[in-house]
């Protein structure tokens, strides 16, 4: 870039980069982030205060806002050489697109992983998630710079809730991105092709359609006439209450099977041959599901859930099936802001007049099938 005939605006770029101490000898991600968390660990200390103030929008709707206060003598200079003129971020970033438009380039900021960056501290989570999407919205002005975010639809939902100026902006270029019950077998079977040597030692055709995951599993994970397939009862158990089936519930579901099996067979040994008898049998399975389970309730429900986790724990031991009825007394005073939140976490689903928990998180709360109302026996919910 910044060679003889660079341009003016290429030239103060680098004295920039040189003056915040962010130019790098090389491009590695080691030396680059290295640099930019070196440069906050210097700003952090010169933070000296935090102004807030309260308004209210006509509507009545609560507006917060904030901002950090540094001391005077920062050394953000445009040239490195302390005179003294800080830098603004809407300026360094307008000379930045200036250099990326001249030159014909675009670069995507894309951040991934949101749910796991606040774990723990839900009253951090939601004011620095809404304000990344505030940035979003500034960054739009510059068309060579994009800023990419990949956010799970519950945590997206919390962000929003009370409210968020321009939303609309935001709705329309927000691309949902869905897994359908075919695309999660397309993965499933791919995973399992990943291996040639494990392709190869099947010693009938399974290159058609289905054949490999009916090498791998049973055709019933219990068996009777009315009971689903295989296939059907995984997808049941890998859904949250909102109906969402994630890519690695079911990955780690078959991984989790797969190690039950190992441990069985180092007990009790059996000749395997390849397509004459599952892999991975029913029982293996079911101890998967109760493994994921207990793994999910830990990392993903209670997490998410954060301070309000004890609203979760109310449930372990219980029933699967609750009405008004049930959930009036058991959660309390507010129940019904109670009852949307857990809807929201993927906790409860509505089902007609009553609530279920999903099977996802019924083994990790040691909670069994029937109703929390009623004391007529179980039905069956596979039937």
């Amino acid at each position: 870039f910044f060679e003889d005939d660079a341009t003016e605006d290429m030239k103060q770029l680098d004295a920039l980069l040189k003056g915040a101490d962010l130019r790098s000898v090389d491009e590695t991600p080691q030396t680059v982030f290295a640099k930019v968390i070196a440069r906050l660990k210097r700003l952090l200390p010169k933070i000296k205060g935090l102004e807030g103030t309260a308004t209210s929008s006509p509507e009545g709707m609560p507006i917060l806002t904030g901002k950090l206060l540094f001391d005077s003598d920062a050394d953000d200079t445009i040239n490195g050489e302390g005179d003294g003129r800080i830098v603004r971020p809407d300026d360094a970033l307008a000379l930045v697109q200036r250099v990326l438009a001249d030159n014909g380039f675009k670069i995507w900021l894309v951040v991934d992983r949101l749910d796991e960056a606040f774990q723990g501290r839900p009253v951090v989570e939601r004011p620095a998630l809404r304000a990344l999407l505030r940035s979003y919205l500034d960054m739009l002005e510059f068309d060579n710079m994009r800023l990419k975010l990949f956010v799970r639809r519950d945590l997206f939902a919390r962000i929003i809730t009370g409210g968020f100026v321009n939303l609309t902006h935001i709705n329309a270029r927000k691309v949902n991105i869905t897994w359908d019950d075919e695309d999660l077998k397309d993965l499933l079977d791919r995973r399992l092709r990943s291996s040639e040597d494990f392709i190869n030692s099947f010693p009938g055709d399974v290159t058609a359609e289905d054949a490999l995951f009916r090498a791998v599993f049973p055709n019933q994970v219990d068996q009777g006439s009315r009971k689903p397939d295989s296939w059907t009862w995984m997808l049941s158990r890998v859904r949250d209450a909102n109906g969402v089936k994630p890519p690695r519930n079911l990955i780690d579901l078959v991984l989790k099977a797969q190690e039950q099996q190992l441990k069985r067979e180092e007990r009790d040994p059996r000749i395997i041959v390849p397509g004459t008898e599952p892999l991975i049998m029913s029982d293996a399975l079911k101890k998967g599901l109760q493994a994921l389970s207990e793994e999910r309730v830990q990392d993903t429900l209670l997490a998410e859930a954060g301070d309000d986790a004890q609203l979760v724990e109310l449930f372990r031991n219980g029933k699967a099936e609750h009405n008004m009825e049930s959930l009036a007394p058991l959660l309390g005073a507010d129940s019904n802001n109670k009852i949307e939140f857990l809807k929201t976490l993927g906790f409860l689903e509505p089902v007609g007049n009553n609530y279920k928990i999903p099977m996802l998180y019924r083994g990790g709360l040691n909670i069994t099938q029937g109703k929390a109302f009623s004391d007529e026996p179980a039905i069956d919910e596979d039937e």
